[in-house]
């Protein structure tokens, strides 16, 4: 059941199109694929073999040497009308091989983008800019875009890795980012970070079977549907989710809640529940029936809804809530051109720069005014909105409606915050609970 207006109502299915799929899906399974074919033991291993050892987290990350990101620094530097942006593929607005907004942005500005696609996933992003990094030299990248939800990003902030943000070029930012990218848990008060789009692991169920799912994750510790409920293999969502169970906050939870969680989610798997602990293959279990309720990511459950044949399949947001990640733009340490970084990354809280963007790849807007521009667009937003349509093949105001894309008061308070690893110490500790689960008969 939806509203008139296509919104969804926390619990309850979305409104389904292209335009709100195609972003969600594309992207966010090859990454997904790759975390949950590693599992946090191969992130463990892939970070060892790096030579990341522990490391204690200093508040607010480790100050970097000669002052640099302090305001006395930030006032020194330059312009040099350029920037090398390395993001993921397939998430800025295209038009005919060329990006709408970064043209803009050029032509406002002066700065010439170098936009390259680099990041197919964290780790091996990570692992790719860590020598120079440790040997104090440029990256390559001005900016880049990690997210909150893996290790890394926690690695670049401890080790000193990331320069401070300049808060007198952060205007836009403080103007228009919404409730769920403002002072996250990841890194208070924005200090290195700024995201670029959001998204969230929640509950997929077949409503022809479960037609009252609740809204609660108590579903998928429901007997009624032993043997038929599915879990996810990666032991950062599988923790996190028992974590929710127990009403716990994962972003705020400490090891003694994880070995909590931990025992709840081994009683589920003791009382026969759990049929199977999936990687990405969860969607196509839960497509044939093998499974009737599962962990998900909203993108899978999107684009099985647009086939006929899987339009029993349906999105719960628990009102314990949904794991919300966000990928974020921060700027590596010994960039050459830190100002022009920061210029490009305050310019994508405009309001019509996300709407462009948005209209393109259906993301968790950072920016909730871009939804008034998509509905009355105006000016060069106007310009790239029409000449995209053809593309897109949907109004905008498909866009604007739909709530995956400027959520609901509901979605908003429903969202959760992945636990940030301090050390390689608490990563290995959440691993050793959480791995055996899903390991064995």
């Amino acid at each position: 059941m939806t509203e008139d207006n296509g919104k969804q109502v926390a619990g309850e299915s979305a409104w389904l199109d292209p335009s709100v799929w195609r972003g969600l899906t594309q992207r966010r399974m090859s990454r997904r694929g790759m975390l949950t074919s590693a599992g946090a033991a191969g992130m463990a291993a892939f970070l060892a073999a790096c030579g990341v050892k522990g490391t204690s987290a200093q508040s607010g990350g480790a100050t970097p040497a000669g002052g640099v990101g302090t305001a006395a620094w930030w006032a020194k530097q330059q312009l040099h009308h350029r920037v090398n942006f390395g993001n993921w593929p397939y998430y800025i607005d295209v038009l005919k091989g060329k990006h709408p907004s970064l043209e803009h942005f050029t032509q406002q500005t002066g700065i010439r983008v170098n936009y390259t696609e680099p990041i197919t996933d964290n780790l091996p992003f990570y692992a790719k800019i860590r020598p120079s990094l440790q040997a104090k030299q440029y990256t390559g990248y001005d900016v880049i875009v990690m997210t909150n939800s893996s290790p890394p990003l926690g690695y670049l902030i401890d080790f000193g890795w990331l320069t401070p943000l300049d808060r007198s070029m952060m205007t836009n930012f403080n103007r228009n980012a919404g409730p769920l990218v403002k002072n996250p848990s990841w890194d208070r008060g924005n200090k290195y970070t700024m995201a670029w789009q959001s998204g969230w692991t929640a509950i997929g169920y077949n409503s022809s079977v479960v037609p009252n799912p609740g809204t609660s994750v108590d579903i998928l510790f429901d007997k009624k549907y032993a043997g038929k409920i599915g879990m996810m293999s990666d032991p950062q969502e599988l923790g996190s989710i028992g974590l929710l169970k127990l009403g716990i906050e994962p972003a705020t939870s400490t090891e003694s809640d994880w070995s909590k969680a931990a025992q709840v989610l081994k009683q589920q798997k003791s009382d026969g529940i759990v049929r199977a602990y999936y990687d990405q293959s969860y969607i196509d279990h839960l497509k044939n029936g093998d499974i009737v309720v599962s962990q998900a990511w909203s993108g899978d459950i999107f684009q099985a809804d647009l086939n006929s044949k899987y339009k029993d399949l349906k999105l719960l947001i628990p009102q314990q809530g949904a794991m919300n990640w966000t990928d974020n733009m921060c700027i590596p340490m010994y960039a050459q051109n830190p100002k022009d970084a920061m210029a490009l990354m305050d310019y994508y809280y405009t309001p019509d720069a996300q709407a462009v963007v948005e209209y393109y790849n259906d993301y968790v807007c950072p920016v909730p005014a871009a939804k008034q521009v998509l509905l009355h667009p105006s000016g060069w937003a106007k310009t790239a909105l029409k000449q995209m349509a053809p593309s897109i093949g949907l109004p905008t105001s498909k866009t604007a409606d739909a709530p995956t894309v400027f959520p609901t008061e509901q979605y908003v308070k429903a969202s959760r915050q992945y636990y940030q690893y301090k050390s390689q110490e608490e990563l290995n500790a959440w691993n050793n609970l959480f791995l055996p689960i899903t390991q064995g008969a």
